[in-house]
């Protein structure tokens, strides 16, 4: 089973490599302390994470052809937009961080609470 970046290998673009780790991480402890079997739990990891692994790695979309022109028209393009830039515009956070909702789940020291 492949854990942290390698299990979701999100492009860098999406920035989401560290939240699929960490989520990935906690959604595994979860899936090992609801079921006895190791591979039932693996099932489980896999079916209640795959869809937000998938919309996290789309999240890249057409990103990369901005920054990584491929012709000299388009670098110079991407060159002139990026100067001419004063301030970053705003965007609205992508459905995808939010897409879960972490469970609770009894850990031999207590009870935790995701936040």
């Amino acid at each position: 089973m492949l854990v942290g970046d390698a299990a979701y290998a999100p492009s860098f673009l999406t920035g989401q490599g560290s939240c699929l780790a960490l989520v990935g991480a906690y959604m595994l402890a979860h899936a090992l302390a609801g079921h006895r079997d190791h591979a039932a739990a693996f099932v489980a990891h896999e079916r209640d994470l795959r869809a937000f692994g998938a919309m996290n790695q789309a999240l890249v979309d057409n990103g990369g052809a901005m920054l990584f022109p491929t012709t000299a028209r388009a670098l110079e393009r991407r060159n002139t937009m990026l100067r001419d830039l004063v301030t970053l515009p705003s965007a609205p956070a992508p459905p995808a961080h939010s897409a879960l909702t972490l469970p609770e789940f009894r850990s031999g020291s207590g009870r935790r609470r995701a936040r």
